[in-house]
């Protein structure tokens, strides 16, 4: 297969993970809306694993642990989010993850990215971090919060990665056992907290609609980047899915009342020139 139709599927998923993430942070009960968001990504993992075979043995430690780092990420991120704004959260965690993947993917994989891949990541990487900056500096309790989510989203690709690779082209089987253990723990909790199922679904159906359909977006997006980890790097991947702080950036000026100067348009090219180098590179 030819890289170009996935790294367009790998942007398309930047383009759906800053949207559900901006429907997050507006939200008036965070954990509420996560537990909503939760209920597509159970349903879909009890269709997959109706529907598709068994993974292979070998991968069920990185299911459960792939389970365990998505369940601690949307602890993180709710933590973040309420304590920060959304184009600063976003841009931290997502900017951190790519470093920490690409040093691993070296590490445990021996992936090498080529010079102009590496270019590529390190302009991706610098324009994130540029739009998380404060004046000169982070600030507030938001960065230690953002900085540990974004331990946890590459906590999760890399494993993911991993298990993609060891599932015998069985890739979506991995995903929905992973996504079951993820979704379960979370749906419960909320549930319980919300006084049951009745209870979590006493809302405004344009609420309960909206949270539903994040949760559709954010399981599509994430299927996007299984597949593309299939057949490109995990670094590679990972620095393309990381453009979606470019929108998560005009999604916050534009709906969230939150600044666009110079300094984060200088930010965004350093993104977009990056995902470019990477393409050239593939």
């Amino acid at each position: 297969m030819t890289t170009t139709p996935i790294v367009l599927l790998v942007l398309l998923s930047a383009l759906m993970h800053a949207t559900w993430n901006a429907f997050l942070h507006a939200s008036p009960d965070r954990v509420w809306q996560v537990g909503m968001m939760a209920v597509p990504q159970g349903l879909a993992a009890v269709a997959g694993i109706v529907w598709l075979p068994l993974p292979p043995v070998q991968v069920w430690p990185l299911v459960l642990l792939s389970a365990g780092a998505q369940v601690a990420y949307t602890a993180a991120l709710i933590r973040a989010y309420r304590v920060g704004e959304f184009g600063q959260i976003y841009p931290i965690a997502r900017g951190i993850s790519p470093l920490l993947i690409s040093g691993a993917a070296l590490l445990l994989a021996g992936e090498w990215p080529t010079a102009m891949a590496a270019w590529g990541i390190v302009g991706i990487c610098a324009g994130i971090l540029t739009l998380a900056l404060r004046g000169r500096r982070f600030s507030g309790d938001s960065v230690p919060a953002a900085l540990l989510t974004g331990v946890f989203i590459a906590a999760y690709t890399i494993v993911d990665g991993f298990g993609v690779r060891l599932s015998n082209g069985n890739g979506f089987g991995y995903l929905a056992w992973a996504y079951l253990f993820a979704s379960v723990p979370v749906i419960g909790a909320v549930a319980k907290w919300r006084g049951g199922w009745r209870g979590m679904f006493l809302a405004p159906r344009r609420r309960v609609a909206e949270a539903l359909g994040a949760g559709i977006v954010a399981q599509c997006a994430y299927a996007m980047v299984v597949f593309a980890l299939q057949y490109l790097p995990m670094g590679v991947v990972s620095a393309l899915r990381e453009s979606s702080a470019i929108i998560a950036v005009l999604l916050g000026w534009l709906f969230l009342r939150e600044k666009l100067n110079a300094r984060r348009l200088v930010a965004c090219g350093l993104v977009v020139g990056g995902a470019v180098l990477i393409k050239l590179s593939a």
